[in-house]
């Protein structure tokens, strides 16, 4: 049962556990896969000739689509292409991941380009035909997030946005007065560079794992895919970081891990999150009660058609 595994992270096999999940219960899935490039994981295998990673993706994004709603949606980030040589040579992930994708029934929502701030991957060396035309090596090394529906690209249940406005009035073409949401420039500007396909993000680059992921990509996604308190599912976890922005942000989530070392790495960050952020809250309050000491034995408040008197004793 999903319910059973909400503010957890499960060690095991994402297949086999989303398995035991029920169906339709997911709001947003946001991850980021191994890219089957040959990462010295602890556990994964990701030495996959491409036929066998083809399969894998299929066999996880099968389970994905039967756990979400039917207005679930998915944000999966990849690398447009990959190199894997002998085990399958240049292969464009965007497309082949995609037309899994389609086969299996998902829609497309878009795709969004990862803009890197601070790049700290360097350039290619590998340049194929040296200052000549005969078989230049032409790489990008950027990566993209791929949006994408189960059935319904409108959410059947409107729940809080992450953009709270507050209600005024403007003057209308006829010169009266209506009724308008109002909201600061600071979410306006934020909800339009959201739905721009263009995402800016700073890379991870302390990460507790080989299985890196900038906490920029699923605040984004989780912002702009859900409404407050939504089902939040990461099948990847690696450390944690999906998990830390669905909790800064007021959603409920849920991971899968096949490690078990970053299975505990990962519960140790979040729950270090967790307790720092009520900390935090704790010393606020603290503060607030200290901030009303030299109010003690006086009167805040006083309506005198009511005669009502609000005192600090």
């Amino acid at each position: 049962m999903t319910e059973n595994y909400l503010g957890k992270i499960v060690n095991g096999d994402c297949i086999e556990v989303m398995k035991t999940m029920e169906e339709g219960s997911v709001d947003l899935i946001v991850t980021s896969p191994p890219y089957g490039v040959g990462i010295d994981y602890d556990v994964h295998d990701d030495d996959m000739v491409w036929e066998e990673y083809s399969k894998f993706t299929q066999s996880w994004m099968e389970q994905a689509y039967r756990v979400l709603k039917d207005d679930g949606r998915i944000a999966l980030n990849i690398p447009y292409e990959i190199n894997r040589q002998a085990k399958g040579g240049r292969i464009f992930m965007l497309s082949e991941v995609w037309q899994i994708m389609k086969q299996i029934g998902y829609k497309f929502f878009g795709v969004v380009d990862l803009e890197e701030e601070s790049p700290h991957r360097s350039r290619t060396t590998a340049w194929g035909s040296w200052m000549s035309p005969s078989a230049p090596y032409i790489y990008n090394p950027k990566e993209c997030v791929i949006l994408a529906y189960k059935k319904k690209h409108i959410k059947i249940v409107k729940g809080q946005p992450e953009w709270v406005g507050e209600m005024g009035e403007v003057e209308g073409k006829d010169g009266n007065m209506r009724a308008k949401m109002m909201y600061t420039e600071q979410q306006k500007r934020e909800f339009i560079d959201l739905v721009f396909g263009q995402w800016n993000y700073f890379a991870d680059t302390k990460s507790l794992t080989k299985e890196t992921f900038s906490m920029d990509i699923p605040v984004k996604a989780i912002k702009i895919l859900t409404y407050k308190n939504d089902i939040v599912l990461d099948p990847f976890m690696g450390s944690g970081t999906s998990a830390v922005a669905a909790e800064t942000l007021g959603r409920r989530w849920l991971g899968i891990e096949l490690s078990p070392n970053y299975t505990e790495i990962a519960r140790k960050r979040v729950n270090a999150f967790i307790e720092e952020r009520k900390q935090l809250e704790l010393a606020k309050r603290k503060q607030y009660l200290k901030s009303l000491e030299k109010y003690w034995g006086k009167t805040l408040f006083t309506n005198p058609n009511k005669k009502i008197s609000i005192r600090i004793k």
